[in-house]
């Protein structure tokens, strides 16, 4: 049941995280119209690649952070409060995203789409942290545990789910294109939605 539990959070933790079109998966969809699919899926292997070393680590580290009860209780309420701003942040970008017309993306035309998508997800500098405390969240709750085994496997499933969300960038955007505008406006609200329960359910077993 672990396991299972790692590979579920894994999955859940990533596409919540990459959902939003941002510019790894706006890139994509990008390379998707302007050159093929299978060009924007060589673009989205080499960024997983980059994102299941950066759950890795970010849970690896965050596993030494658990085994020291105050690094660990001091950035769960730091997680908690930053869930918190993501809350408000999201809400503010969801209000924000009702008054911009589109989406734009420059991409670079000349490059192996591999490695340029391990490039461009290398400096997802939001990554680690992400993976980090979600994993504390979810260890407070006894719902992941720091084995060597749960912690691949919770990065794998990571990897499998940003794919996921990077294969239907890449095959569906030009069905949605249209719709983008309104996906935009609502999911910011959806994922305020999501962060603030987690907030919430933070602050509830901090305080009481």
């Amino acid at each position: 049941m672990t396991f299972v539990l790692a590979i579920f959070l894994g999955l859940i933790i990533s596409i919540v995280g990459i959902i939003i079109p941002g510019m790894l998966n706006m890139t994509i969809a990008k390379i998707s119209i302007n050159e093929n699919q299978r060009q924007a899926l060589n673009f989205a292997f080499g960024a997983v690649v980059v994102v299941f070393f950066q759950c890795f680590f970010g849970t690896y580290f965050a596993k030494f952070l658990d085994a020291n009860p105050v690094f660990s209780e001091g950035l769960k309420k730091i997680g908690t409060f930053i869930f918190i701003a993501l809350t408000i942040a999201f809400t503010v970008m969801g209000f924000n995203a009702k008054k911009k017309k589109d989406i734009q993306v420059k991409i670079e035309t000349k490059r192996n789409r591999f490695f340029y998508g391990m490039a461009l997800s290398s400096f997802n500098m939001f990554a680690i942290p992400w993976y980090a405390i979600t994993s504390l969240m979810m260890s407070s709750k006894d719902l992941f545990h720091y084995d060597m085994i749960s912690i691949i496997l919770f990065s794998l499933s990571a990897a499998l789910g940003t794919y996921f969300v990077f294969y239907l960038y890449a095959k569906f955007f030009k069905k949605i294109e249209h719709k983008l505008t309104f996906i935009v406006k609502n999911i910011n609200f959806l994922i305020a939605a999501l962060t603030g329960i987690v907030a919430i359910s933070s602050l509830y077993k901090m305080y009481f």
